[in-house]
């Protein structure tokens, strides 16, 4: 009996010790869903259009935006589902109301909107199809305790899905920011160094798509069908392996100071979104722009050869620092590569030639709060190649990863976005919120803005920037900056001023009142020539003004 007594007492103090594990419940699964709804009305003139030289642009618009996003947690674990959907008020084109309505979805978002506005809504509403995904990603654990590799055991959390950039790469927004498909990681080593690491996928090649009919300009030199030419290249339709790996420390060596030091490699195979290519004109080059499939030798594949790839490097930091009332925000990257096109060479004659790459960005904020008031300055200055460069030997113009239309946001509303984030920046900016300069002439720019808050809820601004290209533009071209007539010479660099004012009231709980008004007094870098009846006609820019309302419910 005593030795029945003694096992059934081990047995159950076994099974007390592993009972917390056996039997411990997992946490509660918890959902919580975040976002915004935008109501957004503006009115511009000299704006919209593809040409500061076309004056006959005007208009008054409203559109809306919803953008949720769910969050399912499960303990440190959570898959983060955001949603997004932009509809203009009333019908802007031919047809309206999304797809399986009256608008297909070969016509969804050419409807006449705005870029970024997916749709419009006429009478009856019923808008289809409409949403966008903008973020799917789950969030777990990679190293450290309790994650899927415990042996290593510093703490890292990362993201796979579909991931908004954030901070990986930079504070402000100069190198990356929006979305991306891919993986990220944020390793911490303690409370001041972290590292964050991310691999983009921009573009795939999945099976079959790099096989088909070869075609694109070959011609049959055997047989009885000698000399006849082949078909296009309608089966070769890959785009090859696009990728970009991020690696940036993150230092806070002092209280107040924190840097961020970046190192990014873009690869592209052949042709390749124009997000992370700029899109600039060029006699030299075989398919006219850098952003044109014939550039990299389209004869074989329909998005370019394969064999034709791009190394660009990316280096440099993003830091900010505060002391006080003192700020600055200082950003310096320097861009080095190479690139393969088809180009021209000094004699004129077509053939593969290796693009040599160098360039860099300096962005710096300043600023300073003296009770209410902050007083904010702002110089930027990025490289660019002169208008008689070949730019199938050299490009000189920095280009960023992905900056989602935001560089320099909330500085301008005109060259860049403000208030209503898809009425500004339009094509006539060539890329200055893209891709940082206007078209390959770089870019230098000073901006001064002071923020006074009346009240907690209650604060109005003010802001000017003159802006200048780093080259001088050659304004016998056309809009998007093709030669047209003359030498290829440069003939200004000033963009224009850019002054605004604005304020920020908080109403209500969670809801805001934004309002701006914006002019641009326009400078003769944005002149363009037209070929009218047989004529070249030089187009002088004329100024511009955009004012635009938001109310905001957050929640």
């Amino acid at each position: 009996m005593r030795k029945v007594l003694v096992v059934a007492a081990f047995a159950l103090a076994v099974l007390g010790m592993l009972a917390p594990v056996v039997f411990a419940q997992a946490p509660a699964p918890k959902v919580k869903i975040t976002g915004l709804f935008d109501q957004a009305t503006s009115a511009s003139a000299n704006v919209q259009d593809g040409s500061f030289g076309r004056t006959s642009d005007k208009e008054w618009y409203a559109r809306t935006r919803f953008r949720p996003d769910f969050v399912f947690e499960v303990g440190r674990t959570k898959a983060v589902m955001g949603l997004e959907i932009d509809l203009t008020y009333g019908q802007v084109g031919a047809n309206a109301g999304g797809p399986s309505k009256n608008q297909t979805a070969g016509s969804l978002g050419t409807s006449g909107a705005h870029p970024g506005t997916t749709s419009d809504a006429a009478l009856n509403t019923d808008v289809t199809g409409v949403i966008e995904i903008k973020w799917m990603y789950t969030e777990f654990d990679l190293t450290g305790k309790d994650s899927l590799m415990p042996f290593i055991p510093v703490p890292t959390v990362a993201r796979a899905g579909l991931v908004p950039f954030g901070s990986l790469a930079n504070y402000k927004v100069t190198y990356a920011n929006g979305d991306f498909a891919g993986l990220s990681t944020v390793t911490t080593f303690d409370p001041t160094l972290s590292l964050k690491l991310a691999y983009v996928m921009v573009e795939d090649e999945v099976a079959a798509t790099n096989r088909g009919t070869a075609g694109g300009g070959l011609v049959i030199t055997g047989g009885g069908a000698a000399g006849t030419a082949l078909a296009g290249p309608t089966g070769k339709t890959t785009r090859g392996n696009d990728f970009a790996i991020i690696i940036s420390p993150e230092l806070t060596p002092m209280k107040g100071l924190d840097i961020k030091p970046l190192y990014s490699l873009f690869y592209a195979d052949g042709n390749t979104t124009t997000t992370a290519r700029r899109s600039a004109a060029d006699v030299h080059l075989a398919g006219g722009t850098t952003a044109a499939a014939a550039t990299y030798d389209a004869s074989r594949f329909a998005n370019g050869s394969p064999s034709m790839h791009e190394y660009r490097h990316t280096l440099g930091f993003d830091a900010m620092w505060r002391m006080g009332p003192w700020g600055l925000d200082p950003t310096l990257y320097y861009q080095v590569g190479t690139r393969d096109v088809l180009g021209q060479n000094t004699v004129g004659s077509a053939q593969r030639i290796e693009t040599k790459m160098s360039s860099f960005l300096g962005d710096v904020v300043g600023s300073f709060q003296t009770g209410p008031l902050l007083l904010e300055v702002r110089g930027v200055y990025s490289s660019g190649n002169k208008a008689k460069d070949n730019l199938a030997k050299r490009i000189s113009y920095f280009e960023p990863l992905d900056l989602d239309t935001s560089y320099y946001a909330g500085w301008t509303s005109i060259l860049g976005l403000g208030v209503d984030y898809i009425s500004g920046c339009s094509g006539a900016t060539l890329g200055m919120c893209t891709n940082v300069g206007y078209d390959r002439y770089g870019r230098g720019q000073f901006g001064a803005r002071a923020t006074y808050s009346l009240t907690p809820n209650l604060s109005v601004w003010g802001v000017v920037n003159p802006t200048w290209t780093a080259e001088k533009v050659d304004t016998d071209t056309s809009v998007a900056r093709a030669h047209i007539t003359g030498d290829m010479q440069g003939d200004s660099r000033y963009i224009g001023t850019e002054s605004g004012i604005g304020l920020t009231w908080k109403f209500a709980p969670n809801v805001a009142f934004d309002w701006s008004g914006s002019y641009l007094n326009a400078g003769r870098a944005l002149d363009t020539t037209e070929v009218l009846n047989g004529v070249p006609t030089k187009r002088k820019a004329d100024d511009a003004y955009l004012t635009s309302a938001r109310v905001r419910l957050s929640f």
